[in-house]
């Protein structure tokens, strides 16, 4: 089961990432001691994602 959650968690992670039009490998600036967490919540909790169409394909709530 915590298998499954962790896949479930970066899967979502990576796509927020995406949202934000970076690559999923970003998700890695967790591992950097203190200032790699933090900038992480920054990026994918308080920043919006980039607006219309990125490179990850287009704007999940273009249509809502």
């Amino acid at each position: 089961m915590y298998l499954g959650t962790l896949w479930a968690g970066l899967a979502i992670a990576i796509k927020r990432w995406h949202d934000r039009d970076k690559s999923g490998w970003w998700i890695l600036i967790g591992l950097v001691p203190i200032i790699g967490g933090f900038w992480a919540l920054i990026e994918t909790r308080f920043l919006t994602g980039t607006q219309g169409e990125n490179r990850y394909g287009p704007d999940p709530l273009a249509g809502a």
